[in-house]
């Protein structure tokens, strides 16, 4: 191990493997970001960015700084045909589902159990069971490193594609994504297009839904708390 890697890894990522960095920051709170930007931008040291670290796998130790996203908090504005959230981009994914739907908020059902963080979301354009990220967000609010300011990207602005957007490419390794803008449509329809959903009645529930996907993911994949995956 290089002795000058002194940040454990391990408990970041879901195989849990043993691996190293050189520095870390758990970044919990906005008032952290100008000092990341500082170590980046002064000491020209090379940063990664993960939140639950389960799209991750550490082949040996990082030479630069991991930045582990634990931003937290959420907020709803109800107008007459639609939620509107702001979530912190550290909030586990798949509870942010589950919180919308026990608040009676319909709409990402088809998304649930997927692994990770809500910061995580727009990055990949996560999908599954017809729905994608795109579908439902407003805008991505991120830190951009260079010029120490917080911006925010209209969802256009994104470009969003098939498991894609601009932060895997122009804005890659130049921003921290702190928040995400979330619309939830009042005038919920079920969509039961894909895979196992399609045995369910037109009238079912978001919750009928939800409940359906997450026996699915179980069954095809482990959890990764008792088994790294």
């Amino acid at each position: 191990m290089n002795a000058e890697c002194e940040f454990n890894l391990q408990p970041y990522n879901t195989f849990g493997l043993k691996a190293f960095a050189q520095h870390g920051v758990v970044l919990e709170r906005e008032e952290q970001l100008a000092a990341i930007s500082a170590l980046q931008i002064n000491n020209k040291q090379k940063f990664l960015v993960i939140g639950e670290g389960s799209n991750i796998l550490f082949t040996e130790n990082y030479d630069g700084c991991v930045v582990i996203n634990r931003l937290k908090g959420k907020s709803v504005e109800e107008t007459t045909d639609a939620w509107r959230l702001h979530v912190a981009a550290g909030e586990n994914w798949h509870e942010l589902v589950t919180w919308t739907l026990a608040h009676n908020m319909p709409g990402l059902e088809n998304l649930a159990l997927i692994p990770g963080t809500v910061g995580a979301a727009p990055v990949q354009n996560i999908g599954a069971y017809g729905k994608e990220f795109c579908l439902f967000c407003e805008y991505v609010d991120v830190w951009n490193i260079e010029s120490q300011q917080l911006q925010r990207f209209t969802a256009e602005q994104c470009r969003f594609g098939y498991r894609d957007s601009i932060f895997k490419h122009e804005l890659l390794d130049k921003v921290i994504i702190t928040a995400v803008g979330i619309r939830l449509n009042k005038h919920w329809q079920p969509l039961l297009e894909y895979g196992p959903l399609k045995q369910l009645s037109a009238d079912c529930s978001a919750k009928e839904i939800f409940d359906l996907v997450c026996e699915v993911r179980n069954q095809k994949l482990p959890d990764p708390l008792k088994l790294g995956n």
